[in-house]
């Protein structure tokens, strides 16, 4: 039979990734929160405000999040060995990278705030966009510490911690949306830029329980004891950004084909810019179950290519991608005969809930495809196979979505739905060739071992 003997790797799959994905719903229920109380201020231009910030500062600050993700192979691989030292000493470089990564994003994020006004949006949103765009700058450092300390937990196996943390961050974060959004008790009332404030104070508060965790457990001081010992060496910041690098860039080649979607509907105007908010964080939230299955598979594969157990790596990758379909396929037909009453949860707007429920249509078809593309890819990454799968994101991105985008929504006029015809088509491409090279790597390992 097809799954059998699947059962084991069912279940340590998923106590891996059940706090991945924890962490990363509670963290995207940020989001939805955050549109959630904009969408109620009563018009559509505070949502699209803060639609068009997330689509400018996002692929920027995703790349802070790559160069952090170099960390979990590498540290999954030496700790499945039993070595420490070498665990601890990619970790104390993987820390300065995250301080000198977090500093750069805040000056490119700074570059793009002058340059919001000139980018044909509607000017109405423009204010909002910039205020919220400030707080994002602000709390680009704090997220790419968090995302070097949650990586390495992630490595050495451990990621219920993350999840408590992420999860007292989410809730204070929602907290404080209501209270600056909408002037709640002592705090002032700062519209739709409160949603950006309560962010930045939620991202310091999850670094300063990270801190708290790590030197107060003895079995994670014992990697900070151990400090003192390694050294920041270029070796170990080249290793760290060979990974890391191509990682954030196929990251932020990915978020800036999302953030190019919010923009090129913004050209149809305001309500279907707010109407791709309100659609794009359903796929968003199914993508952080991805997201939990393709972290549990980069630590199986990498844990078991450090040890050498091939077909148990191929194994565990299978088991994540049956566990994905599952998932997403009844994800999608929740969403395809509920896409109106859930899109009438994030606004009273009719012709924004009419738009929205449109647009999720195509999102039941993108939830599917991305599922198995971002398991696929999680494997690779667990075999430090990071480069090609950056030169494929590149092509398919630039030479297959960018022109199909550009047929379904100018030349077809299907408008905003074109451009999420033309991103579940590359998506569909990249989890072809993502698996593909899979398979090509595999049987090199089992050849040469």
């Amino acid at each position: 039979m097809m799954f059998k003997g699947y059962g084991s790797y069912y279940r340590l799959n998923l106590r891996l990734s059940v706090p991945v994905i924890v962490s990363q719903v509670g963290q995207y229920s940020v989001q939805i929160a955050d549109t959630v109380m904009v969408g109620h201020l009563g018009e559509a231009v505070p949502l699209a405000g803060i639609s068009f910030a997330y689509a400018l500062s996002w692929p920027v600050l995703f790349l802070g999040t790559g160069i952090a993700m170099g960390l979990t192979p590498l540290v999954g691989k030496s700790y499945a060995r039993g070595d420490r030292m070498r665990s601890a000493a990619l970790f104390k470089n993987s820390v300065l990278l995250g301080m000198a990564t977090g500093l750069l994003l805040m000056l490119l994020l700074g570059l793009i705030l002058p340059l919001m006004g000139r980018m044909g949006q509607d000017p109405a949103i423009v204010p909002i966009a910039r205020g919220y765009m400030w707080y994002q700058l602000a709390s680009a450092l704090p997220m790419v510490l968090f995302a070097s300390c949650k990586q390495f937990l992630e490595g050495i196996g451990n990621t219920s911690h993350t999840m408590v943390i992420a999860i007292v961050g989410n809730v204070l974060n929602i907290a404080l949306n209501g209270a600056l959004i909408y002037g709640w008790w002592i705090f002032p009332e700062m519209g739709a830029v409160g949603a950006g404030a309560s962010t930045f104070i939620a991202r310091v508060v999850m670094v300063i329980l990270f801190a708290w965790l790590m030197f107060g457990r003895a079995d994670y001081r014992g990697y900070i004891r151990l400090f003192r010992r390694v050294r920041i060496t270029p070796f170990r910041l080249r290793r760290l950004l060979n990974v890391g690098v191509p990682i954030a860039l196929q990251l932020f080649i990915e978020m800036t084909a999302l953030s190019l979607m919010a923009v090129v509907i913004g050209l149809f105007g305001a309500v279907p810019q707010a109407a791709h908010q309100i659609a794009v964080n359903l796929p968003s939230l199914s993508f952080m179950v991805v997201t939990g299955l393709s972290a549990a598979t980069t630590i199986r594969v990498s844990q078991d290519y450090g040890l050498r157990l091939y077909p148990s790596m191929q194994r565990a990758m299978n088991a994540s991608l049956h566990l994905i379909t599952i998932f997403t396929v009844c994800a999608s037909l929740l969403v395809f005969l509920f896409g109106r009453q859930i899109a009438g949860w994030f606004t009273a707007e009719t012709a924004v809930i009419e738009v929205a429920a449109h647009l999720l249509r195509f999102g039941c078809v993108f939830m599917v495809i991305d599922g198995f593309q971002g398991v696929v890819l999680g494997a690779l990454r667990g075999l430090t196979e990071v480069k090609r799968p950056m030169y494929y994101a590149i092509f398919t991105y630039v030479c297959i979505s960018t022109p199909v985008g550009y047929l379904c929504s100018f030349v077809w006029e299907m408008g905003a739905a074109g451009t999420w015809v033309a991103f579940t088509v590359g998506l569909a491409v990249l989890g072809c060739l993502y698996y593909r090279l899979f398979c090509r790597r595999y049987r090199q390992l089992v050849a040469a071992d």
